[in-house]
């Protein structure tokens, strides 16, 4: 027997209701805070940015849309910061198979264990599948970090990302990440042309991923999780469009942030530049240029010394300070040098 056009009617009034009744954009922001002291990529936790940085969780099954994941399957947290250089990552993940079949970097990226990125620099949303207008970085564990160029071919940006992973305990791996930010325009035969400086009150377009393959004879991935909620209709869009990215806004919640200049390199861990003498609290500087600029910081991020080298000087004495582990970073055009000593 038809339906009467009434009951049809409300039927589909209230189908409609339901369904512009769920979420359709993930509305969470997530608050990246600047860290005065460039981090080091050794896949720890020891620098002072991650102390006080909030854990995020990966908790999202996209693949298989909202799928329930066994325990100990996967888990994922992550936490972030950045400076004018980079924007930092630290992700813990939890993974009872860390797996990586394909040999060819450039063959089913995305069907082996990969901690995936998504980055909109200027969150002006839209397609980027095969552009630049943003990044789907899929990082593999051999630090891999491929894309699609404007070919829409695979690209290896390796050159774009400095990360390192360490296993911190049994099926539980540390990823520490620094990446450069790039605008649209980007080309990877003259990457720093569009290199973007970051600064406070930046927004940009967000989302971390995990492509978790645990050696089905499909060689397939079997989960993909992300940071953010997906709907249904679009769980699996984020690498050719921008629009369903989560949110990021950097912030300076202890306005140390001084307008630093961009650099090109990482800081290199070092402790043969420069020695500390304790009993006349000063800092002799070896090999040093003679040009550039010294800062000294406290382990919890408080700036002590921000001095200009002199030709011809390589002794700063320092202020009063107390008892306590001390950060140095010699920086001298676009290297910079970073160690550590204890009053």
């Amino acid at each position: 027997m038809a339906m009467p056009k009434t009951l049809l009617f409300l039927f589909l009034e209230l189908c409609a209701i339901k369904l512009w009744s769920q979420p359709q954009y993930d509305t969470t922001i997530v608050y990246a805070d600047y860290t005065p002291l460039p981090v080091i990529i050794d896949g720890s936790d020891d620098d002072s940015c991650w102390q006080t940085a909030t854990w995020h969780p990966i908790d999202h099954v996209w693949i298989p849309y909202n799928a329930t994941m066994q325990d100990g399957d996967f888990e994922g947290h992550y936490k972030v910061a950045w400076d004018s250089n980079y924007l930092y990552l630290l992700v813990k993940v939890i993974d009872d198979s860390l797996a990586d079949y394909y040999s060819n970097p450039l063959s089913n990226w995305w069907n082996d264990d990969c901690v995936e990125i998504f980055l909109d620099e200027d969150r002006s949303k839209g397609y980027h599948e095969c552009s630049y207008n943003a990044f789907a970085y899929h990082v593999s564990i051999f630090y891999d970090a491929i894309d699609m160029s404007p070919t829409c071919a695979g690209i290896n940006l390796r050159n774009n990302i400095i990360v390192k992973m360490d296993t911190i305990a049994p099926h539980s791996y540390l990823w520490e990440f620094a990446i450069k930010v790039y605008n649209k325009n980007f080309n990877p035969n003259n990457p720093e042309q569009s290199r973007v400086k970051l600064q406070p009150n930046k927004h940009m377009g967000f989302a971390l991923a995990y492509c978790d393959y645990d050696g089905n004879p499909q060689h397939e991935r079997e989960n993909f999780i992300g940071s953010i909620f997906m709907p249904a209709a679009h769980n699996n869009d984020n690498y050719k469009t921008a629009d369903y990215f989560g949110e990021m806004i950097l912030v300076d919640s202890k306005n140390q942030w001084d307008g630093e200049v961009l650099k090109v390199d990482a800081p290199s861990a070092s402790q043969d530049f420069f020695t500390y003498h304790p009993n006349l609290n000063s800092i002799t500087l070896h090999n040093a240029s003679g040009s550039g600029w010294i800062k000294v910081f406290s382990s919890d991020g408080k700036l002590i010394l921000r001095t200009a080298m002199v030709p011809g000087k390589n002794t700063f004495l320092l202020p009063a300070i107390p008892s306590g582990m001390y950060i140095i970073l010699l920086e001298e055009g676009d290297q910079i040098r970073k160690g550590k000593f204890i009053k």
